[in-house]
């Protein structure tokens, strides 16, 4: 789309990655989020390391898997901005030729939303091909859209270093992202002329008889027409065409998406849930089985949430504290992969399951500095106090004060 080409800068941010802490995330991020967001200290999460996956170590899935057994849904915008990378143009056809793509993006269809479910039932998360995201490229183990994937995917970190609050804190942002995401997306297809009215009118017709909606191949030829409408056959167009309008507007989107509501359709929505067998019904999201058509719940009020997750990251509590009983520290003996793959750290925390348990619950991998300020807990109890904060292990590390909260939060140090 020459439009979309045009708006666009040399070298432009919303084209490769930004950074968040030690993280990568969307480069449209530093756009559509609150720019507050980017002056948090973000946890490092040391453990979720996608290419030396500890799930496949330590739990059976599949190294060339990982997470992706997940059909996530991607915004029409990220995937027109995707679309102007060398690998997008192949994106868009895969989704195409998979029945995947609608015009609000990447969104599986209601056979392939069951398919997942019964993945989860029979534990097959990271094991299985069934809803495997087409996005993954199984010959070198990244995404394709890397740059442009969803605040689901982008958020999640299979081990937390904060555990609870670090879960609750990512939870928050997914949150903060997707709901941006849904309301720029929508935006964007009435900007590009999408006779929106008509759209979930055809998702209201569609729910009368969900069962011939899809395939477990994705959404089939009848579902497409009734959604697509008029743009049938120029699908990638629409897709650039809603980038374009999210570009254009590049210096508006945290206000756009706060002023936009968020559109769907109940009956569909109902149908879906209903449509689900019986035996797969306790794997439903307790989310998917809320009534929907209530007020959109604007993203400024879900930055607050974050804001209060966030102040519980790094907080020290009161009281004194030690080593927990479950906690061994050993040489790192770098007898795995995985265990070789932090060879720049000497030591390893085992975290069992019980005192007396050789069941690893856990494993971390810490610098000998970093187990110089564990050392300060291991024969006594240690008050959280300002002598303790200036004892020379502690001021040895880059941020002493956020590794005790880290090992607070993952109940390596306890009450």
């Amino acid at each position: 789309m020459i439009e979309l080409k045009a708006l666009l800068q040399k070298d432009d941010p919303f084209l490769r990655p930004s950074r968040l802490g030690s993280h990568n995330f969307p480069g449209i991020w530093t756009a559509m989020m609150p720019r507050e967001l980017f002056g948090l200290r973000i946890p490092e999460e040391r453990r979720a390391t996608c290419m030396n996956c500890p799930k496949a170590a330590y739990e059976g899935y599949r190294r060339d898997f990982r997470c992706c057994t997940y059909h996530p849904r991607v915004a029409n915008f990220l995937l027109g901005l995707a679309a102007e990378t060398p690998n997008g143009e192949a994106v868009l056809d895969k989704l195409l030729d998979r029945g995947m793509l609608i015009p609000e993006g990447m969104h599986y269809a209601p056979l392939q939303w069951v398919d997942y479910l019964d993945d989860l039932q029979k534990d097959a998360f990271g094991r299985s091909e069934k809803v495997l995201c087409p996005n993954l490229d199984q010959a070198t183990g990244y995404c394709n859209i890397h740059a442009f994937r969803n605040s689901v995917c982008s958020t999640f970190f299979c081990y937390k270093d904060h555990g609870e609050a670090g879960d609750s804190f990512w939870d928050q942002v997914q949150v903060l992202g997707s709901q941006v995401e849904m309301a720029l997306g929508q935006w964007a297809l009435a900007q590009a002329g999408f006779d929106l009215d008509r759209y979930f009118k055809a998702f209201d017709k569609l729910a009368k008889n969900i069962h011939k909606t899809s395939a477990p191949s994705g959404w089939q030829d009848e579902a497409r027409e009734l959604l697509w409408g008029s743009w049938l056959g120029r699908e990638k167009e629409l897709m650039r065409a809603c980038a374009a309008a999210v570009v254009r507007e590049r210096d508006n989107l945290w206000e756009i998406a706060n002023s936009q509501p968020i559109r769907e359709s109940v009956p569909f929505d109902k149908a879906m849930v209903k449509a689900v067998p019986k035996r797969l019904e306790d794997q439903i999201d307790p989310e998917d089985l809320e009534e929907g058509g209530g007020e959109t719940v604007r993203p400024s009020v879900i930055w607050q949430d974050v804001l209060k997750a966030y102040g519980k990251l790094w907080d020290l509590p009161e009281g004194s504290f030690m080593l927990n009983g479950k906690v061994r520290i050993h040489p790192n003996p770098q007898a795995t992969p995985h265990d070789q793959y932090y060879q720049d750290k000497p030591f390893i925390i085992f975290y069992h399951t019980r005192k007396a348990s050789k069941s690893v619950e856990w494993k971390l991998a810490i610098s000998a500095e970093q187990k110089a300020v564990l050392d300060l807990f291991t024969d006594e109890s240690r008050e959280l106090d300002a002598t303790l904060l200036m004892e020379p292990a502690v001021k040895a590390l880059e941020s002493g004060k956020g590794f005790l909260a880290e090992m607070l939060r993952r109940k390596v140090l306890v009450a």
